[in-house]
C-alpha cells in the first residue's frame, strides 16, 4: 500500500513567512511528507540513516508484529484445507459365518469366510468442505490488507507528527532568537534610561519562556521519532536497538500539499466498493454460500459399496460377492443451519451496504476539511503573515523611538507567532486528512491523476 502527495508550490515561499530578521535565511522553514515516488532511503549520511516516507511504510509492512500473525493464521487454514481434501478411508472386512455350531456346522467343516472391502461415495462433500476452507483463507488475506492499509496510515501519521515537531522546535528556536535579539533591545534602552526596568525584567522572562519551549519540543522530536521507528523495532527484539531513532533521520517536506480537482475526489467515491474493508464482506458472504452449499450436500446420502470374495470350506469353493449401502429418513436435516447461514449473508450484505454509505459520508466529510486546511494555508499566507510582518516591523519601529510600549511590540510579535504556529497546524491538517483519505479508499489521489491524464 502507497501514500502518494500531489504537489501544490504557493504563489509566495511559506520561508519567507517566518521571522522579519532571519527568513532571508531559509528557503524553507516548514517540512513534512515527500513524495513517495521516491526509492527507499537507507543511506548512510555523515554516520546517520536517513528514512522517508516510502521506507518507513515499508519496514513498517514487513516487520510489524500485528502483520506476522496473519501469515500464522494463513498457515491455519491451509492446514485446514489441506485436511478437508482427505477422503473417507476404504475398509476391509473379514467375516466367518456357519462355524463352531453343532450337527453338520460342527467346527468350520461347513464355514464360508468372507474377505471385503468398502468405500463411501464422499467425492463432492469433499470438493466442497476444500473449497469452503480456502474461502476462509481468502478471508485472511482481506484481513491482512484492511490491517495494512491502516498501520501504513498510522505510520504515516507518525511520520507527520515528528517532522511537524521538528519544524515547531525549528520556530521556537527562531523565536528564542528573536526574544534574545529583543531583550538586546530593550537592555539597551533601559541604561540609556528610556524605558523602566520592569521591560527588562520581563524581556528576560521572555527569553527564559522561551527556552522552556524549546526544551519542550526538543523531548517532543525524540518521542515522536521513538514512536514512528516502534512501528517497526520492537522493543523485546534481540536485535532491536532502541536508540536507534536519536542517530536516524527523518526527512520529508511540507512543500508538496495534497491537493486535487473535484473529478478526482469523485474517482475516490467510485472506488470505494472496491476497497479492502468492502470486499472483505463480499468474501465473508462467499464463505456463507460455500456453507450453504455444503450444508444441502452433507444432507444428501452418501453411498457405500463394498466388493469381496467368500470361501465355502465344505465344497472348497469361492464365489463374489457385493454390496450397496443407501441412507434413507429425513433429508431436510440442515435446513435450520441453512436458514441460519442465509440469514447471515442477507446481514453480511446489509452490513455492506451500510459500510459503504458510512464511507462516503467519512470520505465527503475529509475531503471538505482537505479544502479547508487548503483555504486556511492560502489565506495564512497570503493575507495574514504579510500584514503582521508589517505590524512586527512597524511595531519595532515604534518601540526604538519610544512610541509604542514594550508590552504593544510584545503583542504584535506574539500575534506573528501565533500565525506562523497556525499555519503549521493547517499544513498538518492537510496532510493528515489526505492521509485518512487514502487509508479510507486505499488509493492515492496522485495515482488516480496519473490514470487520467494517461487516458
Amino acid at each position: 500500500m502507497k501514500f502518494y502527495f500531489k504537489t501544490c508550490v504557493c504563489k509566495k515561499p511559506i520561508a519567507s513567512r517566518f521571522f522579519v530578521r532571519v527568513h532571508h535565511k531559509r528557503k524553507s522553514i516548514l517540512l513534512i511528507l515527500i513524495s513517495l515516488l521516491s526509492t527507499s532511503i537507507f543511506a548512510q549520511e555523515a554516520s546517520l540513516r536517513a528514512i522517508d516516507l516510502r521506507s518507513a511504510i515499508t519496514q513498517t509492512i514487513s516487520m510489524h508484529p500485528e502483520l506476522r500473525s496473519f501469515a500464522i493464521q494463513n498457515k491455519v487454514y491451509s492446514g485446514y484445507a489441506q485436511q478437508a481434501g482427505i477422503k473417507s478411508r476404504p475398509q476391509i472386512g473379514f467375516t466367518i459365518e456357519d462355524a463352531l455350531g453343532t450337527g453338520d456346522h460342527g467346527g468350520f467343516k461347513s464355514a464360508q469366510s468372507t474377505l471385503s472391502i468398502s468405500w463411501l461415495l464422499d467425492d463432492d462433500l469433499v470438493q466442497h468442505k476444500v473449497k469452503t476452507a480456502k474461502q476462509y483463507g481468502s478471508m485472511v488475506i482481506l484481513e491482512r490488507e484492511v490491517k495494512a492499509l491502516d498501520l501504513a496510515a498510522q505510520t504515516a501519521r507518525y511520520f507527520v507528527q515528528v517532522l511537524v515537531n521538528k519544524e515547531r522546535l525549528t520556530l521556537a528556536k527562531l523565536s528564542l532568537k528573536q526574544a534574545k535579539n529583543s531583550f538586546a533591545a530593550v537592555n539597551k534602552r533601559v541604561t540609556a534610561g528610556k524605558s523602566s526596568l520592569v521591560d527588562k525584567l520581563k524581556s528576560q522572562a521572555e527569553v527564559a519562556k522561551r527556552e522552556l519551549v524549546v526544551d519542550d519540543l526538543t523531548h517532543e522530536v525524540d518521542a515522536s521519532k521513538y514512536q514512528l521507528f516502534s512501528q517497526w523495532i520492537q522493543k523485546n527484539s534481540k536485535n532491536a536497538d532502541n536508540e536507534q531513532h536519536k542517530e536516524s533521520k527523518v526527512i520529508g517536506s511540507l512543500l508538496s500539499l495534497p491537493l486535487s480537482d473535484n473529478s478526482d475526489f469523485n474517482s475516490l467515491f467510485n472506488k470505494l466498493t472496491q476497497t479492502p474493508s468492502v470486499n472483505l464482506f463480499a468474501t465473508k458472504q462467499r464463505i456463507a454460500q460455500s456453507e450453504i452449499e455444503l450444508a444441502r450436500i452433507e444432507t444428501k446420502p452418501l453411498w457405500q459399496f463394498s466388493t469381496g470374495l467368500r470361501r465355502y470350506e465344505a465344497t472348497d469353493d469361492f464365489g463374489l460377492v457385493a454390496g450397496v449401502s443407501i441412507p434413507f429418513g429425513e433429508p431436510n436435516q440442515n435446513q435450520g443451519k441453512i436458514k441460519a447461514l442465509r440469514a447471515s449473508q442477507s446481514q453480511l450484505e446489509t452490513e455492506s451496504l451500510a459500510l459503504v454509505h458510512k464511507l462516503n459520508t467519512q470520505l465527503y466529510i475529509l475531503i471538505e476539511q482537505l479544502k479547508h486546511s487548503s483555504h486556511v494555508i492560502h489565506a495564512v499566507t497570503i493575507n495574514i503573515i504579510p500584514i503582521l510582518e508589517q505590524a512586527f516591523k512597524e511595531a519595532e519601529k515604534a518601540y526604538s523611538v519610544g512610541k509604542y510600549s514594550y508590552t504593544e511590540w510584545m503583542n504584535t510579535q506574539q500575534a506573528l507567532l501565533n500565525a506562523q504556529s497556525g499555519l503549521i497546524a493547517a499544513y498538518q491538517n492537510a496532510h493528515l486528512n489526505n492521509i485518512e483519505i487514502e487509508r479510507l479508499t486505499g488509493m492515492s489521489i496522485l495515482t488516480i491523476n496519473k490514470d487520467k491524464k494517461e487516458k
